[in-house]
């Protein structure tokens, strides 16, 4: 006897489904805990079977008749096994489905990113050009403020006084 928990764990099926294969073939198939060895043999195969067929990767799906057990039995758990392992394998379509999908989405936030980031370098390229554009434009605004504000010079217009003081000083000049 072996636990049927051990044969789910081995096999991937669940305890229900594992205990679907064997309604036809035991009368306490709804409450077992335990299947003979034959019994697992048959679980194991037909597993081992649907998953190489699923895959492709296996010629035969030949399943050997199991000593211990009547041939009906065997048909029976097979067929059985046969409809829950189909379903299983809907399932496991299903979850790669939803992995591939998964998957999608990460590249898709992946390439999002992307774009955030390179959005997000081409905003402070252009905010470093136009800060240097900006420190360009105050060089050239300093530069033509000074021209404006630079005073011009005039030539002063003489009084009065600048004359007397002038010829004052040539005459001092003239009397050393």
């Amino acid at each position: 006897m072996q636990l049927l928990n051990d044969i789910c764990n081995e096999t991937g099926l669940t305890i229900d489904d594992a205990r679907i294969v064997l309604m036809d073939v035991r009368p306490d198939w709804e409450t077992t805990d335990s299947v003979t060895d034959g019994e697992a043999s048959l679980i194991r195969q037909t597993t081992t079977a649907a998953l190489h067929q699923a895959s492709e990767t296996y010629d035969s799906t030949e399943i050997q008749p199991v000593a211990d057990m009547p041939i009906e039995k065997q048909e029976q758990m097979i067929d059985n096994a046969s409809q829950v392992l189909g379903h299983q394998m809907i399932l496991s379509v299903q979850r790669r489905i939803e992995m591939l999908n998964a998957v999608d989405q990460l590249v898709n936030q992946v390439v999002l990113n992307n774009r955030e980031v390179s959005q997000q370098q081409l905003a402070a390229s252009i905010a470093q050009q136009d800060n240097a554009t900006k420190a360009e434009l105050m060089r050239t605004i300093d530069t033509l403020s000074c021209l404006v504000n630079t005073p011009v010079e005039v030539a002063q217009v003489p009084d009065d006084s600048d004359f007397q003081n002038a010829i004052a000083t040539v005459q001092k000049k003239m009397q050393r």
